[in-house]
Parts: C-alpha cells; sequence; structure tokens
C-alpha cells in the first residue's frame, strides 16, 4: 500500500507532461519509477476519481480509432470504429496548483518512497526548494545511521554471523546514499563563483 498523498503526487506529474489514459498511466509509472513501484488498478482509479471529484483533474472521452476498410462493401449493420471508447484524463490549474504544495511540502520528503518521488519531479521545484529536500533527506540518512552504529555497539555481542551482515549491508547502503545525497547537493549549489582579485587594487 503506497503512503497516503504518494500516488495523487506521481499522477498529478506524469498528466502534467500529457494527457493520457488510466493503461498509459500504469505504464509510465512503472518506466520513471522502476519495477519495484507497482500500482494495481485497485489503487488507480479510486485515486484518479478522488482528483476528478477534487477538480484537479478533468476527464475526456475518447472514441477508438478507426478502422480502415478491406473492401468497398461493407457488411449491413456494420459500422467503422466500433469499439469501447478510452477515458483520457487530464490536468487542470487546481491539479496544477495541488501537484506543486505536494511537492514544495518537505515533511513527507524523508523516507525513501516520498523522496523518490519527489526526485522524479525536481525540475519542477525552484534551486532552493530542491537544495531543502536533500538537505532534510540527507539528515533524516544521518540519524539513521548514527542509530546502526549504535546498535552495533550495544548488541554486538549478541548477534550472529548473519545479523552483523545485515547490520553492515544497511550501514554500507545509507553511507552510500549519504554521499550520493551529498553529489546532487553540490551540483545544485553549482560551482562557486571566484572571488575578484583585489591585491593590486
Amino acid at each position: 500500500m503506497k503512503p497516503s498523498g504518494s500516488l495523487e503526487l506521481s499522477v498529478l506529474g506524469l498528466l502534467k507532461e500529457r494527457a493520457m489514459h488510466g493503461y498509459e498511466l500504469r505504464k509510465q509509472l512503472g518506466a520513471m519509477l522502476g519495477p519495484f513501484y507497482q500500482v494495481s488498478w485497485g489503487s488507480l482509479y479510486p485515486t484518479l476519481r478522488r482528483l476528478a471529484r477534487a477538480g484537479a483533474v478533468a476527464t475526456l472521452e475518447v472514441p477508438p480509432p478507426r478502422k480502415p476498410s478491406r473492401s468497398l462493401k461493407q457488411p449491413k449493420n456494420t459500422s467503422l470504429g466500433t469499439g469501447r471508447r478510452k477515458t483520457v484524463y487530464q490536468i487542470t490549474p487546481a491539479g496544477e496548483e495541488l501537484f506543486l504544495r505536494m511537492l514544495e511540502e518537505t515533511a513527507a520528503a524523508v523516507d525513501a518512497e516520498h523522496f523518490t518521488l519527489k526526485l522524479a519531479f525536481f525540475r519542477y521545484l525552484q534551486p532552493e526548494a530542491r537544495v531543502a529536500l536533500l538537505e532534510r533527506r540527507r539528515a533524516y540518512l544521518q540519524e539513521k545511521l548514527a542509530q546502526f552504529r549504535a546498535n552495533l555497539r550495544t548488541y554486538r555481542e549478541r548477534m550472529d554471523s548473519y545479523a552483523l551482515s545485515l547490520q553492515d549491508h544497511d550501514m554500507r547502503s545509507t553511507e552510500s546514499d549519504i554521499a550520493w545525497i551529498d553529489e546532487l547537493i553540490t551540483k545544485e549549489r553549482g560551482p562557486q563563483e571566484p572571488r575578484p582579485n583585489t591585491s593590486n587594487i
């Protein structure tokens, strides 16, 4: 089950790109966020309905494409283009505002899933907002790393080799994530402008 608001954020973010129907939305979610982010139809369509009721998403019924005729003579009681209509979803101005509010919220940016979703749409944020979210995530990871080290100091003698290996793996992963966040922050802040040489003035 996805945390509250995470699916709404990702759906609105994708609809900012272009209007899509449900199948395409589900496919794009997997393509953008990876195979571990699986969205069921039982989650996606209720989310779309909630967004539509809130005025964040509008729906449009699109008729199926017309099939080319293979013969000049058509059987009686047969019409071209028969088939099931598709419901296409598009973001509204209210949805644009909701998306930006959810994206800028820093309180829900620390856990891995919320952070991953926000990072996928970082291009819509101002640089200072991106840095604030990255710093919040880094502080969260640094706190987790400190907890791992404290647990090892306290419980190392009670752990077998498998538990120690797991702790070591988690610590290495956390350290790697912190280094990655540091790189992102450095890139966001950009190179420092060289100071003018005033020694000869």
